[in-house]
């Protein structure tokens, strides 16, 4: 029984940093279009130049990333600090599930209210940019998205090198 619950916790542990790492990465901020951060180190500051972006958008779009900036950053820390909490129960030998029920859904709350800004910061930047603009950094973003396929803080290759190697063992 006590290696069961163990067992579970240890996995429930595990899904909540796993959930924890892509929110974090859709809500950061920092210098790309929608407030998130330009991974390739100034390689997105060159394909803003080749949205050919207007003063007008770009002032726009520099007010929605400060908007989404300082609203976010409050579920961000609540978020945290949940997510403390929740690992915190977790860890302590006769917690429950039905005792943690609580806190798993503040965090799920807090995640589904960072996903819809997410998906409202989209459909601003829709209303700002041209349609050409928009299907041009869509383009961009899923070549992004194709480049990170290999894993979380891998180098590009090296994820391919070693998910085929696991493929093969």
């Amino acid at each position: 029984m006590e290696r069961k619950l163990t067992k579970f916790i240890s996995i429930l542990a595990v899904m909540g940093l796993m959930a924890v790492g892509p929110v974090a990465y859709a809500e950061s901020e920092g210098d790309g279009p929608e407030g998130g951060k330009s991974w390739g180190h100034g390689e997105d500051q060159g394909f803003l130049q080749e949205l050919n972006l207007t003063q007008d958008q770009k002032t726009k779009l520099k007010a929605l990333r400060e908007g989404k900036k300082e609203s976010s950053q409050a579920l961000r820390e609540q978020l945290k600090a949940k997510m403390q909490a929740l690992q915190d129960a977790i860890s302590k030998p006769g917690t429950t599930r039905a005792s943690v029920n609580g806190l798993v859904g503040e965090v799920t709350a807090l995640k589904g209210q960072m996903f819809a800004r997410k998906i409202d910061g989209v459909f601003a930047m829709k209303e700002v940019l041209t349609p050409e603009q928009f299907a041009k950094m869509q383009a961009h973003r899923k070549e992004k998205m194709k480049e990170m396929r290999g894993g979380w803080g891998k180098h590009q290759g090296e994820g391919s090198k070693s998910s085929s190697a696991l493929k093969q063992s």
